[in-house]
């Protein structure tokens, strides 16, 4: 696990100062989110969150050279990404609940999301980021820098605009607090987004091992 840690801080620190950017400024604009509805502060975030987590494939150009590089084992690394690309979901996440909760202290209209909606939320993200992962873990020894960016946003762009779509924002909203949705929906929107990002570690290793192999 220590070994673990330590690539997770790798990543951190070589994404450090534009993760810092992109918290303060998409933070900013959260907030404006917020005055309609927390639920689109948090969902604005974890785009956020999505295109930061993405971020650290661009590091080394080539996932290739990142694995072969650093010492440790390759499920080491992969999972250090993929926990690297969790702990930016979370944080974004986070700062998309302060941003509606500073709107809400204020009296202002929006305010914060029920704790079902967030984990379900988080859910999709983490399906999402997955897809993502598994995507730049494919591509990004192939791709030209300007395809891997588009890669990278790509992702985030489906999230963002298929919930901040204003007919779907209300419906997602409505199902989610409605009286008949039960905790144990939220556990498998929750539990289907980490198995995914279990099973997309696994295929990274896989990927990885088999073009190192040919």
């Amino acid at each position: 696990m220590k070994q673990i840690i330590g690539y997770i801080e790798c990543d951190f620190m070589n994404i450090k100062y534009g993760m810092l950017y992109m918290i303060a400024i998409f933070g900013i604009v959260s907030m404006a989110f917020s005055m309609k509805n927390g639920t689109g502060a948090v969902a604005y975030m974890l785009f956020c969150g999505l295109i930061m987590a993405g971020t650290a494939f661009s590091v080394t150009k080539q996932t290739v050279s990142f694995t072969a590089l650093v010492p440790g084992s390759m499920w080491q690394k992969v999972a250090g990404r993929y926990l690297g690309g969790v702990l930016c979901i979370v944080l974004c996440a986070a700062v998309g609940l302060a941003s509606a909760g500073i709107i809400r202290l204020t009296g202002r209209t929006g305010g914060m999301l029920e704790i079902p909606v967030l984990l379900c939320l988080l859910g999709v993200t983490f399906l999402f980021l997955a897809l993502q992962n598994v995507l730049l873990y494919l591509l990004t020894p192939f791709l030209g820098l300007q395809v891997v960016g588009l890669v990278r946003m790509l992702p985030g762009f489906i999230l963002f605009f298929g919930v901040m779509n204003a007919g779907n924002l209300e419906v997602i909203k409505d199902i989610l607090e409605g009286e008949g949705f039960s905790a144990r929906v939220v556990l498998i929107v929750l539990g289907t987004g980490i198995v995914s990002l279990i099973l997309s570690a696994a295929l990274s290793v896989l990927l990885i091992r088999n073009r190192d192999n040919e």
